[in-house]
This record gives structure tokens, sequence and C-alpha cells, in this order.
């Protein structure tokens, strides 16, 4: 019996994918930005992805701040499951940055390991 119940769970395990994340995470690149609005210590963007895909749950962004150098690199989120159409959507995600200190900062957004598109905002002044 105890031989019979082992071989039920091993097969249950070996069915589902308990132990996997089927969530694919990728980087994405920004074609294009716009700012929404500059407050106190915040500058809210809209990035524009030309080629995103339908199969997207979500996006989000990760930011890194050197001195005065912001540099943002937006994710996409899929699951791994779903099986997608190879078709180009333009995407849109707003990207909200906030700040330490008021002063003049230049914000990559990351477009490819060689390349960004760079603006510099004067933020809190």
């Amino acid at each position: 019996m105890r031989t019979i119940v082992c071989l039920f769970f091993a097969i249950i395990l070996s069915s589902c994918n308990i132990f996997e994340d089927d969530e694919i995470k990728r980087p994405i690149p920004v074609d294009s930005i716009s700012v929404n609005n500059i407050s106190n210590l915040s500058v809210d963007f809209t990035a524009s992805i030309f080629c995103g895909s339908m199969c997207w749950k979500n996006t989000y962004f990760e930011k890194r701040i050197s001195g005065s150098d912001v540099f943002i690199k937006t994710f996409a989120v899929m699951d791994e499951s779903s099986v997608c159409l190879a078709v180009c959507v333009d995407y849109q995600t707003t990207i909200n940055i906030s700040l330490i200190s008021a002063g003049s900062y230049t914000f990559h957004f990351w477009k490819s390991d060689t390349s960004s598109i760079d603006t510099t905002l004067m933020v809190g002044l």
C-alpha cells in the first residue's frame, strides 16, 4: 500500500509545475518618452513601446540613481504557458520617479545594452 501511495504522489508531483515559475520577465526597449508632470521631487513619464505584445500581463520598471543620473529599465511580465501571436502592438506605460533632493537630473531610459533615450530635467527648483 505504501508503494502505491508513493507512486501516486510521484505522478501528481511530476505532472504539476508547482516548483517552477511560469512567468517570463524580460527587459523591453523604450522607443519614446514624454514628460507628463514634474512636481516637487517626482517626475511622471509615459514610456512608449512600439512593438509591445498582447500577452504582457503587466509591466514594471527598475531605477538606479547615481549622482544626477537616473537609469530606468522597463520589464514586461508574461505567462509562459500562454500562446501568443507574433503581432506588434503599441504599448504605453506610466513611470513615476521619486527623487531625494532637488536639482538637475538626466534620465536614461533603457533601449538596449548600448543605447538609451536620455533627457535632462530640473526637478524641485
